[in-house]
């Protein structure tokens, strides 16, 4: 799958661009001809709504609901899911457990990298209480250099960036969580989702606030609709350019009188790429939780016993503001790409890789 390394991308490196809104306008407009010219393609819609593979009540809550299941059952009978023996109800099938996989993987390894980063931001936080007597309640900008030093700062940034190299750790532990993580996601949303853990604790932690825990094996999925089906193939983004280099060499060599719109094109084969979009709601327990900062305070020193604050702090280095568990339900986007046919006639098997979820 050597063609497949330059690929046609998207800003998220998308195998698949986007669809516009035209897109959606021409499918449903495709739909629309073909239900009404064809009983057999009005059965086909009619037995794809029954069957829960399209969802009109779902689907129509969205911009364009009406035009958007229109476009759908225009994009399911696609030749290239056909010729490629994709079937959608198998892939539903398998997206329900493999989304509430990803969820307790990413959860887990929160969990696991938590106390240990936590207790580098109190290390960095109470060298910096040392050298610069800023209490760290007062803190609550970070951005805006309220921690004090450029060198506290350069502290943080050195933190972020050794505690929590993802894909290093995935690539040398690959039966680790961040292994598990990285073979299930791209790149570009194993790097989200370490973003994502990095700005959630740094607020909590600087402005005291607690954070959720996740209570392990909680998560379920309540339900799942397919938002949107394509396949396309994938040319490589240095094709054209090959191609309009050796038509201009054969333009200029004086030698060579040939007319370019005669010429024989090569047939060539490209990967076949699926992306495939759902919406899910998952329910999850939870916990609050305090990051419990190092705080200097001297005055303290002499306090009698009973009137020092313990911090609640436990020897992960966090703490819990309340015991009581309470579940959360969330709904989010998720878009799944895969290669149908990797262009050879080598045996392929298909593998989806989870390329965004919001």
């Amino acid at each position: 799958m050597k063609a497949t390394g330059k690929l046609l991308n998207t800003a998220y490196k998308s195998l698949i661009k986007p669809r516009s809104q035209w897109d959606t306008l021409s499918s449903a407009f495709a739909t629309v001809v073909s239900i009404l010219s064809s009983q057999s393609d009005r059965d086909k819609f009619v037995d794809t709504v029954n069957k829960g593979v399209i969802n009109p009540t779902i689907l129509g809550q969205a911009d364009m609901g009406f035009f958007i299941t229109l476009a759908l059952h225009h994009d399911l009978n696609n030749d290239l899911f056909k010729r490629n023996g994709f079937s959608i109800e198998e892939f539903m099938q398998g997206a329900e457990p493999a989304l509430e996989n990803f969820q307790e993987v990413l959860y887990s390894l929160d969990r696991q990298i938590l106390p240990d980063f936590v207790k580098k931001l109190d290390t960095v936080t109470e060298t910096m209480n040392d050298e610069t007597k800023i209490d760290v309640g007062d803190v609550t900008d970070v951005k805006n250099g309220a921690l004090g030093t450029l060198e506290t700062l350069q502290n943080m940034e050195k933190i972020v960036k050794e505690q929590c190299d993802w894909k290093k750790e995935a690539k040398e532990h690959p039966d680790s969580l961040y292994g598990q993580l990285y073979a299930m996601v791209s790149e570009q949303l194993l790097e989200a989702c370490r973003l994502q853990f990095v700005s959630s604790v740094m607020n909590c932690y600087f402005n005291q606030i607690p954070r959720i825990a996740y209570t392990l094996d909680s998560g379920e999925i309540q339900s799942i609709a397919l938002l949107s089906a394509r396949a396309h193939e994938v040319i490589p983004e240095n094709n054209e350019e090959e191609e309009d280099e050796e038509v201009k060499k054969m333009q200029q060599d004086p030698d060579v009188m040939v007319d370019v719109s005669l010429t024989p094109g090569i047939e060539k084969k490209y990967p076949i790429a699926a992306q495939i979009e759902v919406l899910y709601s998952i329910a999850q327990k939870f916990q609050k939780q305090s990051l419990v900062p190092v705080q200097i305070d001297h005055a303290k020193d002499d306090a009698p016993l009973e009137d020092k604050d313990d911090g609640a702090k436990d020897s992960t280095g966090t703490g819990t503001d309340d015991d009581k568990e309470f579940t959360l339900q969330t709904t989010w986007v998720a878009i799944f790409e895969g290669i149908l046919n990797d262009g050879t006639d080598n045996a392929h098997s298909l593998r989806w890789k989870l390329i965004d979820n919001r």
